[in-house]
């Protein structure tokens, strides 16, 4: 009993073991079942009905009926307008200042200019003997840096350079030098020459056609208005400036000068001329004050549209004349001046006077200088030479200008640079 009661205990706790063993494997099984059916419907959306049949039967899979969520209708969001973004206007790029054109013109002048002697004279000592044993730049040598470094020089070629001797008997002064005479004022860098004055016709028609022809085949510009030629000078510098000149005679054409100074004055305006110059050989011979009827000419002559007044032949020097914007040298004496040994006033001068232009318009402020020089480089006689001034014989130089210039209210310094100017 008790060894078969032991088998019967021992087959019971096996029963129990294997029947234990059993349920925990069905509970596992359901247990991931589930599990596998809350995964799909998560994934899915679909909701998951889960029947059990009898517990009875392990083996039997659950029926699995999907229940279908509706899908929401897609919400049509609005597509915003694009809101135009102005463009911004760009502020102008200013346009730069231009820069002003500035053009400054130096005109220089000289009075009285004889290359050659008149026919009293002997050879030994005259203009000639000293072209023969000096040569051509031996003459006008100390005042070429001035001219060279200008605008513009003329002076007043007093007499004729031809070979004829063709003389005019009624006068009793004729002047005459050889024609390679002109090469002494190009090499000196004069670009122009007055030749309205009384010595231009002492060889007659010959002795004026060649001076014509001498001059201009030296590069110079000329201007005369008389019964001897009449011809209106033109000349453009190298800045573009065009220099216009009227010459003249008044000593001895008159009143009728006024016809030709109009007419050309108005000629020359008209064909561009910026500049206007009026050459005047006017007044009595060696007289330091200006005649009523020469004082009343340079006033027509400015009020017509002049820009400068230049006066030759009383071989002295006259004052400096400020009227109505522009100003009036009523003579500016012998400079080199062959016609004569020994001069007994040997001052001289060269004019300068500086005009500017901005953008093509003439500025009313001008600046002169009255330049200090002798006409001798020696003072005991003339030997053609005319020489710049400094020191005490500049200082009494300007002292005579200053006497001279004194009514017209004008005052130059020590070195002929204006100082005031009283209307």
């Amino acid at each position: 009993m008790r060894r078969g009661g032991r088998v019967i205990i021992i087959l019971f706790l096996l029963t129990l073991l294997i029947g234990g063993v059993s349920f925990c494997l069905s509970y596992e099984e359901k247990h991931q079942q589930n599990k596998m059916t809350d995964l799909i419907g998560e994934q899915s959306g679909v909701t998951v009905n889960i029947q059990a049949e009898s517990s009875s039967s392990p083996t039997n899979t659950p029926t699995v009926t999907p229940t279908m969520t509706p899908t929401p209708s897609p919400t049509n969001t609005p597509t915003p307008t694009p809101t135009n973004t102005p463009t911004p206007t760009p502020s102008p790029t200013p346009s730069p200042t231009p820069t002003p054109v500035v053009i400054d013109i130096t005109i220089s002048a000289a009075g009285d200019v004889t290359l050659g002697v008149n026919q009293k004279q002997k050879y030994k000592g005259s203009f000639d003997e000293y072209y023969d044993i000096y040569g051509e730049d031996y003459f006008l040598e100390a005042v070429t840096d001035v001219f060279s470094v200008d605008d513009f020089t003329i002076v007043n070629l007093e007499g004729v350079l031809t070979n004829s001797d063709n003389i005019r008997t009624t006068k009793e002064w004729n002047m005459r030098g050889r024609p390679e005479y002109a090469r002494i004022l190009q090499n000196a860098s004069v670009e122009a020459v007055s030749l309205g004055n009384n010595h231009i016709m002492d060889y007659q028609w010959e002795g004026v056609n060649d001076t014509f022809q001498n001059v201009t085949e030296h590069g110079m510009e000329y201007a005369i208005s008389s019964p001897w030629g009449d011809k209106y000078g033109m000349y453009e510098t190298s800045k573009g400036i065009k220099i216009g000149f009227v010459s003249v005679n008044e000593y001895y054409d008159g009143k009728n000068v006024y016809k030709w100074l109009e007419e050309g004055y108005h000629e020359l305006r008209e064909q561009g001329a910026d500049l206007m110059l009026a050459c005047m050989h006017w007044g009595g011979d060696k007289v330091y004050e200006p005649e009523p009827e020469q004082t009343a000419l340079g006033h027509w002559l400015v009020d017509l549209g002049y820009n400068l007044v230049l006066g030759c032949h009383p071989h002295v020097i006259q004052g400096i004349e400020y009227y109505n914007g522009a100003y009036i040298v009523h003579s500016m004496g012998n400079f080199c001046y062959g016609g004569s040994l020994n001069p007994s006033d040997k001052d001289s001068m060269i004019f300068q006077q500086k005009f500017t232009f901005v953008d093509g318009v003439l500025q009313e402020e001008t600046r002169i200088r009255a330049i200090p020089c002798r006409l001798s480089s020696i003072d005991w006689r003339n030997d053609f030479r005319p020489m710049l001034l400094d020191g005490e014989k500049a200082k009494e130089w300007v002292s005579h200008l200053n006497q001279y210039s004194e009514r017209y209210g004008l005052v130059f310094n020590e070195e002929g640079y204006l100082m005031s100017t009283e209307e």
